[in-house]
């Protein structure tokens, strides 16, 4: 089948550049999120065991390790609370982004451009595909970017 019969529009350049910026900001964020882990870790095997791992887990992991700083009192209960509510709204998004990344891409019979197809509970569901919906995630992964990085600042630099 050709892109004429498919329905799908022959020129993507828009969602495709809409998409590879969210999934930039998204991998931005993922390595703050492991940069915010290394700082709560103690140990340099600590630090070489967040390589490589999926960013929900990463997720999971920091908040985990912040539990533990903040049992130890390298952190304080407020600091790992507002780092926990960061790393929540994080998973979130990141679900967001799994969504897109892993649906699959249709046009519409009735000539609409993009839905993405997702299955969760064995139903499938559908949710437009727009640059603008993309464009969405995009700016708020880079706000929560700018979010967990000043929140290593503040916390790290008011120890030294």
């Amino acid at each position: 089948m050709t892109t004429e019969q498919s329905g799908i529009p022959a020129d993507l350049n828009v969602i495709e550049a809409a998409l590879g910026r969210m999934v930039y900001r998204a991998g931005n964020l993922e390595a703050v999120v492991r940069y915010t882990g290394g700082r709560l870790v103690t140990t340099d095997k600590q630090r070489e065991a967040l390589d490589g791992v999926p960013a929900g887990a990463l997720v999971r992991e920091a908040m985990e390790l912040a539990r533990k700083a903040a049992a130890d009192g390298r952190i304080s209960g407020a600091a790992q609370s507002d780092l926990v509510k960061l790393l929540d709204e994080i998973d979130s998004h990141l679900k967001c982004r799994n969504a897109y990344i892993h649906g699959m891409w249709v046009s519409r019979a009735n000539g609409q451009p993009f839905v993405m197809l997702s299955q969760k509970k064995r139903k499938v569901q559908t949710q437009p595909l727009a640059p603008e919906e993309l464009g969405k995630l995009s700016d708020s992964l880079l706000v929560l970017s700018n979010n967990v990085f000043d929140w290593v600042n503040r916390v790290f630099d008011a120890e030294n």
